[in-house]
């Protein structure tokens, strides 16, 4: 069983190495510039991250890769995001000089083996600034059925939910290689 300090362990060592690939491009010849110990990581974040997508499937834990929105949804979400999100995260939610990205590397590394009711409650008590609340519960949850989209997370059959019970049976996970 996965302790939540090993999760985050697997966790960061999993992101480390997706930063040394990414750094080292996707060519064989890349990969023999590395060194043996960066090779040695690498293998190891990717056998953590194969264990940690093992033992959720089995312990019967959704991810945000598993289908946890609908295409609808997040076509709702977008419409909110582009009024009310845009104008500080950026269209492409991976931010700006007035606000962070909200998808890619900074969600990864800041809500990795989270629950995504962390995500969602952080967005709902403080977003937009000055206005927290401004949407109501379903709203948000659209919002972050967009997000996920733009994150690479794909759809499913069933809406998210926007209540903590839902959202708190889904965990963040980095986002695979592939």
């Amino acid at each position: 069983m996965w302790t939540s300090r090993r999760l985050a362990v697997a966790g960061r060592t999993a992101l480390f190495a997706a930063g040394l690939a990414a750094l080292a491009g996707t060519s064989a010849l890349a990969f023999d510039g590395m060194s043996a110990e960066q090779r040695a990581v690498l293998e190891a974040a990717q056998v953590a991250q194969a264990d940690i997508s093992a033992d959720a499937e089995a312990a019967g834990e959704r991810t945000i890769f598993d289908g946890v929105y609908t295409d609808e949804q997040a076509e709702r979400g977008k419409e909110f995001f582009n009024s009310d999100c845009a104008s500080c995260h950026a269209n492409s939610a991976r931010g700006s000089s007035a606000a962070p990205g909200l998808i890619g590397y900074t969600f990864d590394s800041k809500y990795a083996e989270q629950p995504l009711y962390n995500y969602f409650d952080f967005m709902r008590t403080n977003m937009p600034p000055g206005n927290a609340g401004w949407f109501i519960d379903q709203e948000y949850a659209d919002i972050v059925a967009y997000l996920l989209s733009l994150h690479g997370a794909p759809a499913g059959d069933s809406e998210l939910e926007g209540t903590e019970e839902a959202l708190s049976a889904i965990m963040i996970v980095p986002t695979p290689e592939g």
